[in-house]
Parts: C-alpha cells; sequence; structure tokens
C-alpha cells in the first residue's frame, strides 16, 4: 500500500462553531494528563514530553486512562466526558463503525515528537487512527514521507500512521486534535475518496467482523492447554515457529466468556468470528486463533498478518472438556 497516499481527508464540512463549543465543554476537564503506554495488560509510564491527553473513550470508559488501549479483558466504552461533546459524538456515530479509544491530544508549544511508527496501525491491520484538528496554529506539523501536513479544523482526516512520521509544534499555542482508532468496515471506507478506493487493494485489508457469542455448553468445549510461541504474545510482530520459546497456555470459560491464560503474561479475552476462530480482545484480526478441537487430532493454530501476508504456527492441544 506504499502506493497510495499518505494521508487523506476524508470531510471537509464539519461545523468548526459546534467544534468549538464542545472543546470549550472540555477544555477547563481536571482530566487532562500526559499520555501512557499499554503493554502486556498494564498501563506504562508517562510520556516524556508534553503531550496531555483527555479521553472520550477508554478501557472500561474510565477516563484516567490516557493510554490507547491493547489486548487484555477490558472493553472499551465512552467515558462521562462524551456526553459533553454531543457533536463529536454525533461525528463519530456517523463513521458507522466500532471505536476502540477516542482521546483529545494536545501537544504543546515548543514540543516535538521524534520520528516512530504506530504499529499496527493500519488498514492491512484492520484499525486506523483518524483526526479530527481543533486547534492548530502555522507551526504545528506533522511530517510523513517528507511531505508536511497542516490539517485545519472543520475537516477529517485519516494517515497511514504505520509510516514513520514525526510532529512538531513550533507556534505559540498547543495543537489540539481529536484522535480516534476506528474498525475497518465497507461503511468507513466509503468515506475515503474514489481515487483512493481505485487503488486500494481489498486482499489487503484486515476487514472487521462482528463476534458471534458462543452459548455456555460451547465455552466449556472450546477449554483446552497447549505450547504458544512467545512471539505470538508479542504484539505487533509476526509468529514464529520457534519451540523454544514456548510457553504454557490455556483456554478457560469465565464470566460468560473465554480468557487465554499465557504463563508470565496478563490474560485476555477471545471473541469468537465463527467457525472456532477467534480474535483478542482490544485487538484487531491482526493476530488470530483457531481452535480446532473436534477430530482426532486437535490443534490450535496462531497466526498474524499485515494485509494479505499471514504467518501461522500450529500446535497440538489437550482438550479439557468432554464433547
Amino acid at each position: 500500500m506504499r502506493n497510495l497516499p499518505a494521508a487523506v481527508m476524508l470531510r471537509d464540512d464539519l461545523d468548526t462553531d459546534r467544534l468549538n463549543a464542545d472543546l470549550a465543554e472540555l477544555s477547563g476537564s481536571e482530566f487532562w494528563a500526559l499520555q501512557q503506554s499499554f503493554e502486556d495488560g498494564v498501563v506504562g509510564e508517562e510520556s516524556d514530553v508534553d503531550w496531555k491527553v483527555l479521553s472520550l473513550r477508554a478501557p472500561r470508559g474510565d477516563v484516567r486512562r490516557t493510554d490507547p488501549g491493547g489486548p487484555g479483558r477490558d472493553w472499551f466504552d465512552d467515558t462521562p466526558l462524551m456526553a459533553k461533546a454531543p457533536y463529536l459524538g454525533q461525528i463519530l456515530s456517523e463513521l458507522g463503525t466500532e471505536l476502540r479509544s477516542v482521546r483529545l491530544m494536545a501537544l504543546a508549544p515548543g514540543v516535538s515528537v521524534a520520528e516512530h511508527s504506530d504499529t499496527p496501525i493500519g488498514l492491512p491491520y484492520g484499525y486506523v487512527r483518524l483526526h479530527i484538528p481543533l486547534v492548530t496554529n502555522p507551526g504545528a506539523v506533522l511530517v510523513m514521507d517528507g511531505a508536511e501536513q497542516r490539517w485545519q479544523p472543520g475537516t477529517l482526516w485519516y494517515a497511514d500512521f504505520d509510516r514513520p512520521h514525526s510532529v512538531r509544534n513550533t507556534g505559540d499555542r498547543a495543537r489540539i486534535h481529536l484522535v480516534a482508532d476506528c474498525a475497518t468496515n465497507d461503511r468507513l471506507l466509503g468515506l475515503f475518496p474514489e481515487s483512493f478506493r481505485a487503488q486500494l487493494p481489498a486482499s489487503d485489508i484486515a476487514y472487521y467482523r462482528p463476534v458471534l457469542p458462543l452459548t455456555p455448553p460451547e465455552l466449556a468445549e472450546f477449554s483446552c492447554r497447549f505450547a504458544i510461541p512467545f512471539s505470538f504474545m508479542e504484539w505487533g510482530l509476526p509468529v514464529v515457529d520457534d519451540q523454544e520459546t514456548d510457553l504454557v497456555a490455556e483456554v478457560a470459560a469465565e464470566d460468560g466468556g473465554l480468557v487465554l491464560r499465557v504463563e508470565g503474561r496478563a490474560s485476555v479475552e477471545l471473541l469468537h468470528l465463527g467457525a472456532g476462530e477467534f480474535r483478542l480482545l482490544g485487538w484487531s484480526e491482526e493476530r488470530l486463533l483457531r481452535l480446532d478441537l473436534f477430530d482426532d487430532n486437535p490443534r490450535v493454530e496462531l497466526s498474524t498478518r499485515r494485509g494479505r501476508r499471514r504467518q501461522v504456527v500450529v500446535r497440538p492441544a489437550h482438550r479439557l472438556a468432554t464433547v
């Protein structure tokens, strides 16, 4: 997808007066805090630059969470602050797709963020990161593929943040954007310019699939134990068939769902997509488990993907329930 534009405008008709009214309701919140990371079920350290966050949607709806979330057992939900921003909420609902984190992000004057990549975020992974600029200035610049981007209020933008990019604000006031992580589906893609969609290879997109809940008896039937490659638990990295790094893993029914437990790692809830295939709660279809437990050769297929490129590792499994 490197032949596609690094960034495209999806809308240019947003009402700036209503955007400013929502921002005015949120600007004085006591919950603005430095951005944090998330790794292996644990919220990490605060950012070492002045890049503050106000969460409108977060894991467990917790307004104190400034991280983007990740694999775990916490569902994303609106924080109480979403109700204070009705126009932003309307814009988000019109996207017609599942939302993960939604955050206001304020980069302070004089702050720069070195080149980095937000992996795995992008069409090949099943989630995209969208921006709505709220406050900006000529010195607030995103640099991607060597090009400077100065997005203006009243617009909605997609960018391929899997590509290396940097941000700087040499102006005299904060750059504030709403940043939303969204699942990829046909309705969302319908917002992209026709010229962009015409070049978009459908087989390289990880489309969102709805969750198909299992019945209580099925939950018990999918319980099993197996070895899992260490690389499968390293979010964003491809799975590698290296048995020397295998960890003990177990899938068990708990609280009306299935939970993946791996030695030394935080547990993760599994979401059923159909035919015994599961994604991780808080993650996309970038990595999947398929539990083939119902023949004479019970096994687990662990896969990672970037677009049409897949890596697959298979391990034997031991059923923990009589089928």
